[in-house]
Parts: C-alpha cells; sequence; structure tokens
C-alpha cells in the first residue's frame, strides 16, 4: 500500500494490553499521529524508521485517550437512525423530485450549468460535485428543513465555478445564501442522517 509522495507504505496489526486491537502504518511522514475511525478502528501513523517498540510505547502512552475515543465512536454507531430498506427506496425517490427541482430552479437562479443528479447514500457528506459538473447528493437530504436543502444546493452549484472553498466560493454562496454559515452549522445537527443502518423489514425493537 502507498500513500501519495510514500516511497514505502507497510501495515501491521497489533494490540493495546487491554486486547484493543490497532493497525501500525509506516510511511514517509515525519510525526507519531493517532486515528480513530468513525466505525472505532485505530491506526497509529509513524515515520518508516520507527521501531515497532517505540510505537506500541506511543500508543501505551496515550491507552485512555483512544478507548475514550472508541466508546464514543460505538456509542455514536449504536444511535445511528434506523430505517428499512423500503422507506430508505421511497425517501430516495422523494430525494430524486425534491432535489433535482431544486437543482433546476437554484442552476437558473446562478447561471450555472450541471451534468447529471445521482442520489445516493453517502456515508460522509450531504452533496458532492464532480469536475464534469455531475452532482451526488444524500437521499437523507429529505430529513432536513428545506433551507438547509437549499444551502447543500446552492453549495454544490457553486463548485461548478470555485472547484475549492476559497474566499471566492464562499462569497458566490453567500450571494444566494447570505446566512449561509447559519444554516451549515444547523447542519451539523443531523449529521446523523449521513450513516444510517438499514434493517430488515420484519425488524422489531
Amino acid at each position: 500500500m502507498k500513500t501519495a509522495g510514500d516511497s514505502v507504505c507497510r501495515m501491521k496489526a497489533a494490540s493495546l494490553r487491554n486486547g484493543l486491537e490497532y493497525a501500525i502504518v509506516w510511511s514517509g511522514r515525519k510525526t507519531l499521529s493517532l486515528q480513530v475511525k468513525r466505525d472505532g478502528s485505530v491506526i497509529v501513523r509513524c515515520p518508516s524508521w520507527m521501531p515497532a517498540a517505540r510505537v506500541k510505547s506511543f500508543a501505551e502512552d496515550h491507552a485512555d485517550w483512544i478507548m475514550q475515543r472508541v466508546k464514543d465512536a460505538r456509542e455514536q454507531l449504536e444511535d445511528r437512525p434506523i430505517f428499512t430498506e423500503t422507506e430508505i427506496h421511497q425517501y430516495r425517490e422523494k430525494a430524486r423530485k425534491v432535489l433535482t427541482a431544486k437543482v433546476q430552479f437554484w442552476a437558473g437562479q446562478m447561471g450555472i450549468t450541471y451534468g447529471r443528479i445521482a442520489i445516493r447514500q453517502q456515508t460522509t457528506r450531504w452533496g458532492s460535485c464532480s469536475s464534469k459538473g455531475n452532482l451526488n447528493f444524500n437521499w437523507a437530504l429529505v430529513l432536513v428543513p428545506e433551507a438547509l436543502q437549499d444551502y447543500v444546493v446552492v453549495h454544490e452549484l457553486a463548485h461548478r465555478r470555485e472547484m475549492n472553498h476559497s474566499p471566492r466560493f464562499w462569497s458566490l454562496v453567500g450571494q444566494y445564501i447570505p446566512d449561509y454559515a447559519v444554516r451549515r452549522k444547523q447542519l451539523k445537527e443531523y449529521v446523523s442522517l449521513t450513516d444510517v443502518q438499514t434493517v430488515p423489514e420484519d425488524w422489531e425493537t
């Protein structure tokens, strides 16, 4: 496995004294770092020259921090919203109609063209815009207030002119959504909807 700028990148499984497993990744980086992912998995990244014993000592020194973050991540997973496949299908169809109409409206207001529109179940974002102008939206957007839907649509359309988050990009968003900063903050309250659980149709609580 290689990462950008690394000539060599290797990985090894390890575990803390309490039994919690983690992965050690050696690469061309210069410092040690800890990462606890959304699913509770742990990665320790380190320079390619660093001995495994030094890395393990570092992990043990931060064991309490790691365990707390893993606990938090697992609790968040357990708290994910629950939907059946039928419900998700219905929401996807609704999202397709609602968001397509919003894209058409806002694209007209902004004088922006776009490619295809896709409705997906994205686990880390509400929407995205490709370099070809194709727009992807999370179906769960239909579960948030309409004002936040408009913000996401305008945000992605603005990337048709600025494929970045520069001051010019935010200035463009602000022309059409003056309170975008407020809406952006409010959208974070619904972040759990980007990582839902799918259960069988006959699932019971």
